[in-house]
């Protein structure tokens, strides 16, 4: 019975970080507190472009902490504010680093998440699309690439929270984009470059592969979850 108990024990130990393993550390489960839903407070997490990364910005979810923390090529970043905030009004404040900032704007009751006049040294052409995750619906972040006429294009980076798909591209020749405009259903996107291209894409466990075809061409992208 002894050896049979044990057993079992180690059966369970493996299964769980087997699934650990799976999911490559990824969060299964919001960390959003239910007290924000509605409100400017709370968890927003996004992509970046202008290079590659994520971002996650905490307004104060656990009442006092206020900072974002940028992952670009796989090094992190941690911004703070010295700003102001109010629980349930609309919000304007910048995070700074060193010499690097960026401004975000939420309304009062958690809409509209929006991040703008970026200075991030050594990235010109930065971008980053955030979405505002409650504790029911978590925002799920990928980064990756897309092929045009066989090549590289450039980044793409996606991030999905309930139906919702956005995000941002970047080719290598620098050209701004529109963010990602989709939906999801049933593991599959679909959805736009807004007056550039159209998009599609399956998900199959933490990757997703799609197609994009505009006036000029068509190709290829890739992204695997990061957050």
């Amino acid at each position: 019975m002894k050896k049979l108990i044990l057993s079992l024990v180690a059966m369970t130990m493996f299964l769980s970080c087997s699934k650990d393993d799976d999911n490559n550390g990824l969060a299964d489960s919001p960390t959003a507190s239910a007290t924000y839903d509605s409100k400017n407070y709370g968890v927003y997490k996004g992509v970046f472009v202008g290079s590659t990364g994520t971002v996650m910005i905490n307004m104060k979810n656990n009442g006092t902490t206020l900072s974002a923390t940028l992952v670009i090529d796989g090094k992190s970043y941690v911004f703070t504010s010295d700003d102001t905030v109010t629980e349930g009004t609309n919000t304007e404040i910048t995070f700074n680093r060193n010499d690097d900032y960026f401004d975000f704007s939420v309304d009062a009751d958690g809409s509209n998440p929006t991040v703008s006049n970026i200075h991030i040294s050594g990235h010109p052409e930065a971008a980053i699309s955030v979405g505002k995750e409650e504790s029911d619906v978590q925002v799920y972040c990928y980064t990756g690439t897309f092929i045009e006429d066989g090549v590289l294009g450039g980044t793409w980076n996606i991030i999905i929270y309930g139906n919702k798909v956005t995000g941002a591209v970047l080719p290598t020749d620098g050209q701004v984009l529109p963010f990602i405009e989709g939906t999801i259903s049933n593991n599959v996107i679909t959805g736009s470059l807004p007056d550039t291209a159209t998009i599609s894409g399956t998900i199959s466990g933490n990757t997703i592969n799609g197609t994009w075809v505009s006036d000029t061409g068509n190709g290829t992208w890739t992204v695997t979850r990061k957050l």
